[in-house]
């Protein structure tokens, strides 16, 4: 036997509504919007762009992203500004590099000079500024140069370098500095910069990190909205560094930005509603992860975290990957059986195949799943189609595992409406290169793609790649009940539907819905909060051990990602975040 340490956190509640983001900067910026009487997209809008300035280790506002927007009444709207590949992009823009059997987490297909995750041809077309300012004219409700000044304050000012700044930039330190505007954002001449991690009350200040390129890009955009990016000075500075650094972005790609204002998927679970993303994300392997869990339980499923519980859990997550890896792409370009993998016949089959005692479909030894399911199906949703089309026959010789680097904003104003914006650079640092006319950081948005030719996934000009971001609403009984999300790569998707389980059917509060334990099943083994231990042990001579995540000083762990919530009980609203994490929430009364 051996001490642990016990890790929780408060939640927070408000009458004036509540917020929670990754850090306290961003949370403080949602909580000014909200004192001015913003509404619940002034806030969330606002602590995303501030997070965009604060966190270049996991996001940028030349980035991607999605914002869901609740409505008190409980209707839904997404605002979609997913990743897109330029229109210069091909096929065989990459070099596979067969020499390498991993590389950073990215799987098989490795290209050379990791190309397709580092540096300008990585790069896929920024949209983030256009979703935030398209969600904001839409819904929100106080001027947009109010919403930006808190993210052109951190821009000037500076944020504190912390531990996860300077261990990001430790990290990737050969590549940031072969940038000079990477060099000059991530690092203090050839290091990382102090992080005062031995205490900063009395041991001196971490570094700040100043931006003020970005500052005065942010300025104008406030002054002369997002078209000063899109179609103005900004943009021709930003296209400017591209095409010095070998990079494909054109004025055309830039001029066709135009955020998506749609309705969401949406998913009947038990008693509520689920709204999801409809470009291509996590949303679907949400979805279908839940319809196949209602299916094995219809009526009263298991409460307590058991053996058979977290079995089924694994198993419906390691079905829906293998349809993931296999058949989810962009449905503009490429057949997708999106409505087949949603369909309850289709969920009501693979429950059948999981209480039948079948394997679980799993990668042979050797081979990650991203790389074998790419080329092999396992299931056959396009049976459930309602319009019968031809199979497409994806055969490709790989695959690859898309990178991380993801922030996550949930808000609930006081009158009931909810926001969950998730927005990234696709890579930790992103594409490891800053545009210093500009200050924004390049995203690695082609690292998403399967840079094989011959998958659901891969490379064409336009296309939109297969992201992991997965934000979700919830609505009960005609009003918004929940704003829920996460970073944390492909470990998003797990993570959102156990918090959402914990929500609905175990009756959970935010804070508790975020503490209890939970697993992932995405990729070749278990993994599982060492509070299970004991538990899942019991399943090693179905999959093997299980790889325990511990959850002790692990405040930046992305193994089963970062949820969080905020909520509205009817009465009050309620934030929370993952305690493990360094997020930040905060309650206006």
């Amino acid at each position: 036997m051996k001490s642990r340490q016990i890790v929780s956190r408060t939640g927070v509640q408000g009458a004036g509504g509540a917020v929670a983001a990754a850090r306290e900067l961003s949370a403080a910026a949602a909580q000014n919007m909200l004192e001015q009487g913003g509404n619940a997209v002034d806030a969330a809008v606002a602590a995303a762009f501030v997070a965009g300035v604060i966190e270049p280790m996991e996001t940028t506002l030349a980035g991607s992203g999605f914002m869901l927007v609740g409505m008190p009444d409980g209707q839904a709207h997404s605002i979609e500004f997913g990743p897109r590949a330029l229109r210069a992009a091909h096929p065989d823009m990459f070099t596979l590099d067969d020499s390498r059997d991993i590389d950073r987490g990215l799987g098989i297909s490795v290209v050379v000079g990791d190309e397709n995750v580092q540096g300008a041809k990585a790069a896929g077309v920024p949209a983030t500024l256009a979703g935030l300012a398209a969600g904001h004219a839409r819904f929100g409700r106080l001027p947009l140069s109010a919403v930006m000044k808190p993210a052109i304050e951190a821009a000037h000012d500076g944020f504190p370098a912390d531990s996860y700044f300077a261990l990001e930039a430790l990290e990737h330190i050969q590549a940031l500095r072969a940038d000079p505007g990477a060099r000059a954002l991530f690092l203090r001449g050839d290091l990382p910069p102090a992080s005062a991690h031995l205490g900063a009350a009395t041991l001196g200040q971490p570094d700040l990190i100043r931006q003020p390129a970005l500052g005065r890009s942010l300025e104008q955009i406030a002054a002369q909205s997002a078209d000063a990016f899109y179609r103005g000075a900004v943009g021709d500075a930003f296209l400017q560094t591209h095409r010095e650094l070998g990079g494909l972005l054109s004025r055309e790609d830039l001029a066709a930005v135009q955020p998506m204002v749609a309705a969401p998927r949406r998913l009947r679970f038990r008693d509520c509603d689920i709204w999801a993303p409809r470009a291509p994300c996590g949303a679907v392997t949400e979805l279908q992860m839940l319809n196949i869990w209602q299916a094995l339980y219809p009526d009263a499923p298991p409460l307590e975290d058991s053996a058979e519980r977290l079995d089924r859990l694994a198993q419906a997550s390691w079905h829906a990957f293998a349809d993931r890896y296999h058949w989810l792409a962009d449905p503009d370009v490429v057949p997708v059986p999106e409505e087949g993998l949603l369909s309850d016949a289709y969920a009501r089959e693979i429950a059948a195949l999981i209480r039948s005692g079948a394997a679980a479909p799993r990668s042979p030894a050797g081979e990650t799943p991203w790389n074998y399911f790419a080329g092999h199906a396992v299931h056959d949703p396009w049976r459930y189609e309602p319009q019968s089309a031809p199979v497409p026959p994806w055969s490709p010789g790989g695959g690859t595992s898309p990178p991380a680097g993801t922030t996550h904003v949930s808000v609930m104003d006081g009158q009931g409406m909810a926001v969950s914006i998730t927005h990234t650079a696709a890579n930790h640092c992103g594409a490891k290169v800053v545009c210093e006319r500009t200050g924004f950081l390049f995203d690695a948005a082609m690292g998403w793609f399967n840079a094989r030719a011959g998958a659901a996934n891969s490379i064409a000009a336009g296309k939109r790649p297969l992201a992991n971001m997965g934000p979700v609403l919830l609505t009960r009984g005609g009003r918004t009940l929940a704003a829920i999300g996460a970073p944390g790569g492909r470990r998003i998707i797990n993570a959102v539907v156990q918090v959402v389980l914990n929500l609905v059917e175990r009756g959970m509060q935010p804070a508790e819905a975020l503490q209890a334990p939970r697993i992932d099943a995405s990729g070749t083994a278990l993994l599982a909060s060492e509070r299970l231990a004991d538990t899942v042990s019991s399943l090693q001579r179905i999959y093997g051990p299980a790889i325990l995540v511990g959850e002790q000083h692990q405040g930046y762990g992305y193994e089963l990602a970062r949820p969080s919530i905020a909520l509205h009980d009817g009465r009050m609203a309620h934030a929370a975040v993952d305690p493990f994490s360094r997020g930040y929430a905060r309650g206006l009364n």
